[in-house]
């Protein structure tokens, strides 16, 4: 089975970082442009995530794939932060890990380090830092609607199954 690829390369957006800055379907604040209708970034990686969780290597074509494979291993570090919590609890631990001090491109533990580009100048990381908060954000809101479509009491088990899967070989 091949691994699936980001349907937006190739548009002509911004770029920082070697990194797309893609149209959300988001009320959370940032640089992103609106998107009214139709699938974004997000909706991809999360109907991708259980397929391309198991791959170990990545052939990336284009900078909207590189923004794939951070909202990827975004869902991942997500994922290990609500086994046998509630939607609220989860909630909670979701927006934290969100809005935390996190590795930026240029960083040295930034996990995507050899396919990304360091920002130019202070306004690109500044620019870039709001953009990947709000895909966070974003992410962590439509991950919780999947995860606890059941019920509220406890997450789904055919999404907590891929916790302890790492995309790549690495971690956020």
């Amino acid at each position: 089975m091949p691994v699936t690829h980001s349907n937006f390369n190739g548009l002509q957006v911004q770029n920082i970082c070697n990194l797309a800055i893609l149209p959300l379907k988001t009320k959370t604040k940032g640089p992103a442009p609106p998107q009214s209708e139709g699938e974004d970034i997000i909706d991809e990686a999360l109907t991708a995530f259980k397929a391309n969780v198991f791959f170990k290597n990545f052939e990336v074509k284009g900078n909207a794939d590189r923004l794939l494979v951070y909202v990827t291993l975004y869902i991942s570090q997500a994922l290990l932060k609500m086994p046998n919590l509630k939607k609220g609890d989860a909630e909670k631990q979701l927006f934290a890990l969100a809005i935390e001090n996190f590795a930026l491109p240029g960083d040295k533990n930034f996990a995507l380090g050899g396919i990304v580009t360091n920002p130019a100048n202070r306004g690109e990381t500044d620019t870039i830092r709001q953009y990947l908060t709000q895909i966070r954000q974003e992410t962590g809101q439509r991950l919780l609607q999947k995860v606890y479509a059941n019920g509220d009491a406890a997450p789904d088990k055919w999404w907590m199954c891929f916790n302890k899967r790492k995309f790549l070989n690495k971690n956020l």
